[in-house]
């Protein structure tokens, strides 16, 4: 006989974690990226009382005879699938239109070697697969500009992306046979396939003779204020964001950057022939495109410093919520992938070739960036809490009207169990 309270216990725990999992549904209902949890029950264990039976010659077959003791918690899971879009008029606000997470996370530490000619920054970004469990993942894009520049969500976490940065192949004096080859070196710079936290360029210093900003004809080759954009090596120890400095040697001489035919702007801070990462450019109505591309204007143009990176779980369902808005692609949510919403110039993480050769190194298959065609980003806006009201009181009534009924099978069974004492009177 008690085991009906047993199993009305059971089915009390069972309805009081649902409630918990409604009213932090409801709680957040206006908290903006907020995913709505949904709890399942699930049938306890049930005891056997007689066996069934398929019958015989001569005699019919049975039904199993069970009694269930009471219920538990199935699961609780996240439906994170896109909400509906909330305006806010920020421009760097944005929304994701589908499935996937914005990638933020710590500032990368980079250690300046002063003993080199010119001085090198070493420290590198996200190259491959392996490090992706290091960022965080969220849906909240509501980021600005802190004064070094990065571009941070409103817990100071910077965003990761695919930064501009120069093209160590650039050659301005190409002839139109050698563009026809390889179009890429008509371009001063590139997007880096190397994840690394978005920062605003440096900003360039007026340009003179000692700073080589003036040609042969005495012509600037630039303007104070330009976009300064960070020099990209081609070795893992000397990585994005290494600004060069513009030395002179021992016998007076300039040294060059280790460029093929290039000349960069300097910007300036305490040194007019230094670069600094003291002093980003003053970039006016900045946003994130459709595209994923952070842009703003600077001496009248149009600037893109970089576009932001899409991470993808195998099952998105199955991240685990973390403090605040952020989640983690651990078990149950599979490998994590990148993505970009626009074609990049190659294809794998870590600035990686797509092989021409099959003697040539092979990039692993988790390395391969995704491109992500169905998704799209809205900007001036975040993503509104996914929690429906309607439902969650439904389910509160449907949950506190369990409740009691599992209440009322204890008290049945108290009373049953009285009169069954008192029998002895």
């Amino acid at each position: 006989m008690t085991g009906a309270m047993y199993a009305a216990i059971g089915g009390l725990k069972s309805h009081m974690t649902k409630l918990n999992v409604i009213g932090n549904n409801v709680a957040n209902v206006n908290t903006h990226g907020y995913k709505a949890q949904r709890m399942t029950f699930q049938e306890s264990i049930y005891t056997t009382s007689k066996s069934g039976s398929n019958g015989g010659v001569t005699m019919g077959g049975n039904n199993p005879s069970q009694i269930g003791y009471g219920c538990s918690v199935g699961s609780i899971d996240l439906n994170m699938s896109p909400s509906t879009y909330a305006p806010t008029g920020v421009g760097l606000d944005c929304m994701l239109t589908g499935e996937g997470f914005f990638m933020v996370g710590d500032k990368i530490e980079y250690e300046r070697d002063e003993t080199t000619n010119p001085p090198t920054i070493t420290g590198h970004g996200i190259q491959s697969a392996s490090d992706l469990t290091e960022p965080l993942l969220t849906r909240v894009g509501n980021f600005w500009v802190d004064a070094d520049g990065y571009i941070c969500n409103r817990d100071n976490k910077v965003l990761y992306g695919f930064a501009r940065v120069q093209n160590p192949n650039y050659n301005p004096n190409a002839k139109p046979d050698e563009i026809k080859a390889d179009p890429s070196i008509a371009e001063p710079t590139i997007i880096s396939t190397e994840l690394v936290p978005l920062r605003i360029p440096l900003s360039a210093a007026a340009p003179n003779k000692d700073n080589g900003g003036l040609d042969a004809n005495g012509e600037a080759l630039w303007e104070e204020g330009d976009p300064v954009y960070p020099y990209l090596s081609g070795s893992k120890e000397n990585r994005y964001p290494s600004y060069k400095d513009k030395a002179t040697n021992a016998g007076g001489g300039t040294v060059t950057y280790p460029l093929t035919g290039t000349q960069i702007a300097v910007a300036q801070n305490t040194n007019e022939n230094r670069i600094s990462d003291e002093m980003p450019v003053q970039l006016k109505s900045m946003q994130i495109g459709t595209d994923g591309s952070v842009i703003g204007t600077c001496n009248g143009k149009t600037v893109v410093i970089g576009y932001v990176a899409i991470a993808s779980a195998d099952s998105p369902d199955g991240v685990t919520h973390m403090d605040g808005s952020y989640y983690k692609a651990m078990g149950g949510a599979g490998n994590l992938r990148v993505a970009s919403l626009v074609d990049l110039p190659t294809k794998y993480l870590g600035n990686q070739e797509t092989p021409k050769a099959d003697t040539d190194p092979q990039p692993k298959a988790a390395d391969a960036i995704l491109s992500d065609s169905t998704n799209s980003i809205k900007n001036g806006g975040l993503e509104a809490s996914s929690t429906d009201v309607a439902n969650e009181f439904a389910e509160m009534i449907t949950t506190q009207r369990g409740y009691q009924a599992n209440t009322r099978i204890i008290t049945v069974t108290d009373s049953m169990l009285e009169e069954l004492v008192n029998m002895k009177r």
